[in-house]
């Protein structure tokens, strides 16, 4: 059963204050915090939207995989929850890096994060970092999110975002609430700095500051309500009991 939300997504339980500020007297007007305010707005609405499509599906429904090499919904959603947790964590390290003093810019290649397009085998992507690196230098930010939000190009996930099979959806659909409060409380930590300055940078994802890698996950996810409600619409989908 899904958990009961506040208007800005956060629990009923132990609602804690929205990101990046709170009502703090002066930061509140600083453009760096509303810009915070808005990716994670828009993440919110789109993990509620997330949690209405999958809100009610049984175990079965959620396990149904339309061939034998595509994903689930309850692998999709892990898949989902695997990427917040792994951005998350690149979150906290730069931010730790800016408190240390040190320049905030978290350097990835393929090692770290080995996704890819299209059909271009894993081993090889040590040697595309640099063609990689250069095309998002001129790639302007509305082409990269429009091709991360639609499913124009084959995408292979990473070894870190694979899904597991098999997950209880419940659990699942727990922690797609539990997952954004972490993220949440990550932020309102370290409210008083300036996200906008802290950078995440991919050879193929491209460089974000925090915000800008709230607005990746949130088109991330749209990008996989979209195969999600291809899958609720497959002739051969378990009708439910």
């Amino acid at each position: 059963m899904k958990q009961e939300m506040n208007s800005d997504f956060t629990s009923s339980r132990g609602r804690i204050n929205s990101c990046c500020g709170g009502n703090r007297a002066g930061v509140e007007r600083d453009g760096h915090v509303e810009a915070c305010r808005s990716a994670l707005r828009s993440y919110r609405a789109t993990r509620d939207r997330t949690l209405t499509i999958v809100e009610g599906l049984s175990q079965e429904q959620m396990d149904y995989a339309p061939g034998t090499d595509k994903w689930s919904i309850s692998e999709i959603v892990d898949h989902i929850l695997l990427g917040e947790r792994l951005n998350r964590g690149y979150m906290a390290e730069v931010i730790e890096m800016k408190k240390a003093g040190r320049q905030p810019v978290l350097r990835l290649s393929f090692k770290d994060v080995n996704v890819s397009v299209a059909y271009i085998p894993k081993s090889l992507l040590p040697f595309a970092e640099l063609p990689f690196t250069l095309l998002n230098i001129f790639l302007p930010g509305s082409v990269r999110d429009f091709m991360t939000r639609y499913r124009l190009v084959p995408a292979q996930s990473s070894d870190a975002t694979a899904p597991r099979r098999g997950r209880p959806a419940n659990d699942l659909r727990h922690e797609l609430i539990s997952s954004l409060r972490e993220t949440e409380a990550l932020l309102e930590k370290s409210a008083d700095l300036n996200y906008d300055e802290m950078r995440i940078e991919h050879p193929l994802l491209g460089t974000y500051n925090i915000p800008g890698l709230l607005r990746f996950l949130a088109l991330h996810e749209q990008r996989h309500q979209s195969q999600i409600n291809d899958i609720l619409t497959s002739q051969r989908f378990p009708v439910a009991a």
